[in-house]
């Protein structure tokens, strides 16, 4: 659990937004009383190093993921996944392609992403 994040942090490290400050001076001088890292050590790297972390440094790993993330986060599907799962998320994105080309009245666009989700709702109920 402790690489949750580890990629997002890596891709972040040059930025000042990476480099969150914790809501209250307290968090430097906190230690997670399971694995003993501070809020410097996650700063450092990017990781924590216990699940517990989360709990003790929650405030200012939510100032973080909120400064790095926006929008819902859908995540990664694993390679191995069902098919199902790709399918549901193929049909999401379709559905937000779809509303996009609405919004700017791309109604050719909007026809051929609708077709396509009829298609495919179609072809699942079958």
């Amino acid at each position: 659990m402790k690489d949750l994040f580890s990629e997002l942090f890596d891709m972040f490290d040059s930025m000042d937004m990476f480099k969150a400050q914790p809501t209250t001076q307290q968090q430097y001088g906190k230690a997670c009383p399971v694995c003993g890292h501070t809020w410097s050590d996650f700063s450092r790297t990017g990781r924590f190093g216990c699940g517990e972390c989360y709990k003790t440094f929650r405030s200012g790993a939510e100032q973080v993921l909120r400064q790095t993330q926006s929008g819902n986060h859908a995540g990664k599907i694993p390679s191995k996944s069902s098919a199902e799962i790709k399918a549901k998320r193929h049909l999401d994105d379709l559905r937000r392609q779809l509303k996009t080309a609405v919004g700017k009245e791309d109604y050719e666009t909007a026809a051929k992403l609708h077709a396509e989700i009829k298609q495919l709702e179609g072809g699942a109920s079958k």
